[in-house]
């Protein structure tokens, strides 16, 4: 049948690649735009499903005949407008992404099923996300639920490797978490997150971790690197991402990513981006922010936070930066001290900077701020380890400590501070 012809090309691209055992070329064939793919579903209406699971049969082995005829059926019904339906297709009991995991744990050293495993992983979750698109006018999102319930059978199912030769294994399961991550974070599932680096760190020690390509590791170091900043461990975040920046090739768009995440955790211990690495990896948003703490203009920060609000949020990295004032407050100070030791016994009396100078410079940056607010900052950057010293609210003036006024960053910069008697 002519109809059939395109199917017939696909199923014997396929056929001839696994033959190869090349993960490079099996891959490629199992994503939903592979031009070859795409020209079969042209005439897929005009066939019936026994025509195309016969099709698949005459070109390939099982589970690989059914698998390519499932992934063509799901991706018919997602270029028909039912991502749904594809996603149902996907990750049923025959499906591609169940298929795909069966044979990986029956060859785990055979790196080309591993690759068509994590393809189709990934195109289930695909799948996930653009049905969820559909259904988010009705806040709807079951489908990225269930996939992240459907990864979490996968990774159970499959099981870490437990011998050095299942490289095939090793590099399954690892994407499995790594998809899994993704699904989480888009969830703000942090529970979730903190389950995967739980199984990560049980399973990928520094050795067994270098026994995969530099490509799973940057990304396996980047999602727990963004899981350790839900759990507010901010050196463990800074240790992940900075292995990832390591790990990844100088001209990888993913660098950009790596930083995105990795800048404002260094402006939080304390570490200035410079002007010229913001604008390599055109990641200018945050050169405000930058500026803002290099001279402790809190002005300029508020008015940043707002005008980046929206891009911000959706990069994940707002509630990071918001901790970000602590260390601007800080700079403020430091640089008011230095204006009141120009004026002793006005503004500056033994470690007494009178906080009417805080408050002035504050209003010529534009901040509608009054004394009982600032003496709040204030004392919030006391007990964040900020400054040291105390408020004398009698006298309205911050008595710094003699010994190190501005410590050096601690985990207190970070972490929420907690107060006797709260919850």
């Amino acid at each position: 049948m002519a109809a059939l012809g395109q199917v017939n090309k696909y199923f014997e691209e396929l056929s001839n690649a696994i033959s190869s055992g090349q993960a490079g070329r099996v891959k490629p064939l199992l994503r939903p735009d592979h031009p070859t793919a795409q020209q079969a579903l042209f005439n897929l209406t005009s066939v019936s499903t026994a025509q195309l699971q016969g099709a698949a049969k005459r070109w390939l082995d099982q589970p690989w005949a059914s698998i390519a005829a499932q992934h063509l059926l799901a991706l018919s019904k997602r270029s028909s407008g039912r991502p749904d339906q594809a996603f149902a297709l996907y990750t049923a009991a025959e499906g591609p992404a169940k298929g795909a995991l069966n044979a990986l744990a029956e060859q785990p050293q055979d790196l080309w099923v591993a690759a068509a495993m994590e393809q189709t992983a990934s195109n289930a979750v695909v799948l996930a996300r653009e049905a969820d698109a559909q259904l988010m006018l009705e806040g709807d999102s079951s489908k990225s639920k269930a996939v992240g319930g459907f990864l979490q059978q996968c990774i159970s199912a499959l099981g870490p490797a437990r011998r050095p030769e299942e490289s095939a294994r090793r590099r399954g399961n690892l994407t499995l978490l790594i998809l899994l991550t993704r699904v989480y974070m888009r969830l703000n599932n942090v529970q979730g997150c903190s389950q995967v680096l739980k199984n990560f760190k049980q399973n990928y020690s520094g050795e067994v971790l270098q026994r995969v390509p530099a490509a799973y590791r940057v990304a396996a170091y980047y999602y727990l690197g963004r899981t350790e900043l839900n759990s507010d461990n901010i050196a463990g975040g800074i240790q992940m991402l900075q292995a990832a920046f390591k790990e990844c090739k100088a001209d990888s768009e993913n660098v950009k990513h790596i930083l995105r995440a990795l800048v404002p955790l260094k402006m939080l211990h304390g570490e200035l981006p410079t002007a010229l690495l913001l604008q390599r990896h055109a990641l200018q948003e945050y050169e405000p922010f930058r500026e803002a703490i290099a001279t402790g203009d809190v002005g300029l920060f508020e008015r940043s936070m707002q005008a980046n609000q929206y891009r911000l949020i959706a990069n994940g990295t707002y509630l990071l930066l918001e901790k970000l004032r602590f260390s601007v407050y800080r700079r403020l100070v430091k640089r008011c001290v230095g204006i009141a030791k120009q004026h002793p016994g006005r503004d500056w009396q033994e470690h007494h900077l009178h906080l009417e100078v805080v408050l002035r410079v504050l209003q010529q940056q534009g901040v509608p701020t009054d004394m009982d607010e600032l003496e709040c900052m204030l004392s919030n950057c006391i007990v964040r380890r900020y400054v040291k010293g105390y408020i004398s609210n009698k006298l309205k003036v911050l008595v710094l400590a003699k010994d190190e006024p501005f410590p050096a960053p601690c985990e207190e910069w970070w972490r929420e501070p907690h107060f006797v008697g709260s919850a």
